[in-house]
């Protein structure tokens, strides 16, 4: 009997050891921004801008593009056609339908092609890896964001 409990304690050690998940502790924001830059990818700003010039000429382009920047940030500069939707409150608005109401787009499905920018690229890496986390599977973050855009782009027409 005494061996059996044992052997049950050891089993049960073992379970949770198996189904426990290692927890990382980053050292700072940069750590934890480099490594989602190696999770998620990254469309080039000569890339995207050719995408974006076919939606211009299009008149709709085949794209969701995001700012996750603040609105402050958001109203003084952003790419012609970007929605705004700040980082901090991107995973519930997401799917929200009135948020998209608003926008008078139709909320994003999970396969559609959304890119998202910020000022430079951090804050958008981390939002793309939050959005495939949520189970979005076409989702880049423009590389140098609203920064490199604009110093290549300073104007273009708008959608």
């Amino acid at each position: 009997m005494k061996k059996m409990g044992t052997l049950i304690l050891v089993m049960v050690g073992f379970m949770l050891a198996a189904t426990a998940q290692e927890k990382k502790v980053y050292d700072g924001y940069k750590e934890l921004v480099a490594e989602a830059k190696q999770q998620i990818e990254v469309i080039d700003l000569h890339g995207f801008h050719e995408k974006y010039m076919d939606g211009l000429k299009n008149r709709k382009p085949d794209y969701i593009l995001l700012d996750v920047r603040t609105a402050d940030e958001y109203h003084a500069g952003h790419v012609p056609g970007a929605y705004l939707v700040q980082r901090g409150v991107l995973e519930s608005h997401i799917a929200k339908e009135a948020v998209w109401e608003g926008f008078r787009h139709a909320v994003p499905k999970k396969d559609d092609t959304i890119i998202l920018y910020c000022r430079s690229g951090s804050r958008s890496a981390l939002a793309t890896k939050t959005l495939m986390t949520l189970g979005y599977t076409h989702v880049y973050s423009l590389d140098g964001g609203w920064k490199a855009w604009h110093e290549e782009y300073p104007k273009l027409e708008r959608f």
